[in-house]
């Protein structure tokens, strides 16, 4: 979910709507947008992201909160309107999670998929909780990026079209040139907190097995993204199709 993606040439069309990508492909892209990532000092990565992700056109409110369209203009309504995802890292799971037994925390087993969660400091429950409120029906713990990226060519085949991310600076510093630039899905990043990866060793490892970090998604964050899907709702039950609500001209 790049700005500086190349630009597509409407007349041939993506692979949104040909649903040809080729998930093995996807993550030979990601690897070596990894490598060129992890050359980088991590101070270096933040700042070619403010640019990459025009954070200067971004609501200052959402973005300090951890709250990011891509594009920058992103009308949240698509969410409402049309099919859409939502993915968070395995690290977010705590380590008491009730899924856990089933497959550890690096699988997609989550109660509060299924609306069944109970555990009282799990961010993800009350994230997909709220990305509900949106619209979103599809849900996807990432457990490793080719699994992440299978997923979502899947989705693009079906149809999907717009997604809520959740990840660290470091995994958004390449991955949305696939998701964006090659599978064409546009939507909101939720930046996480907490014990997250800062070089491509750590990443790596993480997405090999489980190194123990644990993070989260700030209360802020998930509080800013409820209070823009209850406005989206209470526009959509009075009717009111004028001022269309973006997520940097929120009022």
């Amino acid at each position: 979910m790049s700005s500086d993606s190349p630009k597509r040439d409407p007349k041939k069309g993506t692979g949104r709507e040909c649903g040809c990508h080729d998930p093995a492909k996807l993550v030979m892209v990601s690897d070596y947008l990894k490598r060129t990532v992890s050359e980088r000092p991590y101070a270096f990565i933040l700042e070619s992201l403010n640019e990459r992700l025009e954070l200067d056109k971004v609501d200052k409110k959402l973005a300090s909160v951890g709250v990011i369209p891509v594009p920058h203009d992103f009308d949240l309504h698509k969410f409402t309107d049309e099919k859409s995802v939502a993915f968070v890292p395995y690290c977010c799971k705590p380590f008491d999670c009730p899924s856990n037994a089933e497959g550890g925390r690096k699988s997609n087993k989550c109660q509060a998929i299924g609306g069944q969660c109970d555990h009282m400091f799990c961010s993800i429950g009350r994230f997909i909780a709220v990305a509900k409120k949106l619209g979103v029906k599809e849900f996807h713990v990432i457990e490793s990026d080719a699994g992440l990226f299978k997923w979502l060519s899947e989705k693009q085949s079906e149809g999907y079209r717009h997604t809520i991310g959740v990840a660290c600076e470091f995994a958004v510093s390449y991955a949305l040139e696939v998701i964006h630039g090659q599978l064409g899905f546009d939507g909101v990043i939720l930046t996480i907190n907490g014990d997250k990866c800062k070089s491509k060793e750590e990443y790596s490892e993480s997405d090999a097995i489980d190194r123990d970090r644990l993070t989260f998604i700030d209360e802020w964050t998930i509080a800013t993204l409820e209070d823009l899907a209850n406005q989206i709702i209470s526009e959509n039950g009075n009717g009111n199709q004028n001022g269309r609500l973006t997520a940097n001209n929120r009022t």
